[in-house]
């Protein structure tokens, strides 16, 4: 009994000083507001009723709901600018991190979760859409999904422009661009982040910056480096395209019985093929053969191209008869109800559902991602079907062509490294559908079964670096950023060892205290201050004094007092401002 009581008077202490804590933050923000009560509608802590429903409406990932799952501190839901900036400073007055979700797809669910106290900057409020059909372009909050543009593009443009995002419409456009973003428009237009023209983003000390005022180092940083390392991007310029008023979509089912090795093994070349209108995304699974306990593999081809079947028909004769696509699977439509098709929906759908996100189905699963330079023989890819085999059909491959377009660009010219010579992105992925949560023994069994698929993928994908894309995070990779070597094995894998390096200068220059960190956020590396002690004994009294060796030699005596405080930083979250050099003659407080 005495024990239950102890454990509920310290939960309930925990509890009082969390909820003081987060009264400083609130505090803070309204001190800094011209209109405290609007800003008490736009701030959620746990305590009230709304907190749990907004921070769920946005995990995209289902295995993040368990209740172990940590929860933000503070949630903030701006609906201007200034709300951000001021977040941004309270919380670095009060101790918090910042988590930024603009749709909520983080892999990881790191937009939304930390194991620290933090701040959530909900950025759902900030999606306007402003085009202008007559120059192509698009100003874009940073909370609009993909459907919602999408379709306002389909809608302002009448089907004559479009953007060269991603296929699933609760995706984030700024999570999108911040990775890179890679879509059915690919091999045609590029990465999303090839395709933004300028951005609004508020900086570490509450700047607003335009591509003029960050200049081209950041501007780089942000379309394809993790925007979220380097500030809060507040809106996008898009630069839109033009696509033909009906584009042909297709499906193709092959099973093993039918020669879908074979027919994969050629089609893995596609990045190849000259004409860029074409593109043709593939998904692997195994399945049970009619109501037997024999298992096969299906290959699912799912196709577009940028005009019509009369244009498709003669190119794919050419470049790949074995795909067997007549004129009676294709269907003509337009780019708007194609994104239907390729998430799963009829095109015959009404496009109003792209704007309506609670009817978007999430998904509850674990990713990894891989590139291919190089065609898998026959016999690997006979050895990936028999892993498939070995699961319980929860697994699956997506493989996103690249060539064309893509092929266009250097390594550097944004963050996003996977060019030329680059046959296709290879994602795995297992699902945790039946299950509690993503630590039940089966689920379990799962993620090993994911992990064995990884290392049998092993000699099949790109090599030195092993790369890896950026918008499929992966944390089993690694996370440690004490020091280059430690970061460049997960970061070199998302942007190469040239670009990798290039995001860690930037981030010194514009975060140098790293306050935007999270997993796998672009580090900052700081330079370690070394202890001397000297002991000198003189009639018999010993006596202490600390030297800290600095910068290039530099050596300085300081009073023990601030030695202490240097030590006990290095044990709280909040470090204090490095100690100065030369000799101090004043203490530390």
């Amino acid at each position: 009994m005495k024990t239950s009581f102890v454990f509920l008077l310290v939960l309930t202490l925990a509890l009082s000083f969390s909820s003081a804590y987060s009264q400083d933050f609130i505090s803070c923000v309204e001190s800094k507001s011209t209109n405290a009560s609007s800003i008490s509608q736009l701030i959620y802590t746990p305590g009230n009723a709304s907190f749990l429903p907004i921070w769920q409406f946005a995990v995209q990932n289902t295995r993040f709901l368990k209740p172990s799952t940590p929860r933000p501190s503070i949630i903030v839901t701006p609906t201007d600018e200034s709300l951000i900036q001021t977040s941004i400073h309270c919380a670095k007055k009060h101790g918090y991190e910042i988590r930024i979700r603009s749709g909520g797809h983080d892999f990881e669910g790191l937009s939304y979760t930390a194991d620290v106290p933090f701040v959530m900057i909900d950025l759902n409020n900030m999606r306007s859409i402003d085009i202008d059909v007559a120059n192509s372009t698009a100003w874009v909050g940073t909370g609009a999904v993909l459907g919602e543009l999408y379709y306002s593009i389909a809608q302002k443009s009448n089907n004559t422009l479009y953007f060269p995002g991603g296929t699933w419409p609760t995706v984030g456009i700024s999570g999108l661009i911040g990775g890179g973003g890679t879509g059915n428009l690919l091999r045609k237009y590029a990465t999303a982040g090839d395709n933004v023209l300028d951005a609004r983003i508020i900086d570490v000390n509450g700047n607003i910056l335009d591509r003029k005022s960050m200049g081209e180092d950041l501007f780089w940083a942000i379309r394809g480096g993790v925007a979220s390392s380097f500030g809060v991007v507040v809106a996008w310029k898009l630069q839109l395209v033009p696509v033909p008023e009906k584009v042909t979509v297709f499906i193709v089912n092959r099973t093993l019985e039918q020669g879908v090795t074979e027919l994969f093994y050629k089609y893995q070349s596609l990045a190849t093929f000259e004409d860029r209108n074409l593109y043709i995304r593939s998904q692997v699974a195994s399945e049970f053969i009619g109501n037997t306990t024999q298992k096969t593999i299906r290959i699912i081809f799912q196709g577009i191209y940028q005009g019509t079947t009369n244009t498709l028909l003669p190119v794919l004769d050419k470049v790949f008869p074995e795909l067997g696509v007549t004129r009676e699977i294709c269907q003509e439509m337009t780019s708007v109800q194609s994104t239907l098709v390729f998430f799963g929906r009829p095109s015959s759908t009404p496009l109003e559902i792209l704007t309506n996100r609670s009817a978007i189905p999430k998904s509850n699963s674990k990713t990894k991602s891989n590139f291919v330079r190089e065609p898998i023989p026959i016999s690997g890819l006979r050895e990936i079907w028999n892993k498939f085999f070995e699961n319980d059909l929860s697994g699956g491959l997506l493989i996103i062509p690249a060539g064309g377009r893509m092929d266009d660009y250097s390594e550097t010219a944004t963050p996003y490294p996977h060019r030329a010579g680059t046959l296709y992105l290879l994602a795995t992925s297992v699902n945790f559908v039946g299950q509690a949560n993503d630590t039940t023994p089966v689920s379990l069994r799962r993620l090993a079964w994911l992990q064995s698929l990884e290392e049998l993928l092993t000699p099949y994908v790109s090599q030195n670096p092993r790369e890896s894309y950026v918008n499929n995070n992966d944390l089993d990779i690694g996370v440690g950023a004490a020091n280059y070597k430690e970061a460049s094995v997960w970061g070199e894998r998302y942007w190469k060892r040239d670009n990798f390096k290039k995001l860690i200068r930037i981030k010194a220059k514009v975060d140098p205290e790293n306050f935007f960190k999270f997993p796998q956020s672009i580090p900052v590396f700081k330079r370690r201050q070394t202890l001397k002690i000297i002991i000198i004994i003189e009639n018999n009294k010993p006596a202490v004094t600390v030297h800290l060796l600095g910068a290039k030699g530099r050596e300085s005596s300081t009073p023990l007092l601030c030695v202490l405080l240097l030590i006990a930083s290095a044990y709280s979250r909040k470090p204090p401002a490095p100690l100065p050099l030369p000799p101090l003659k004043q203490t530390c407080l």
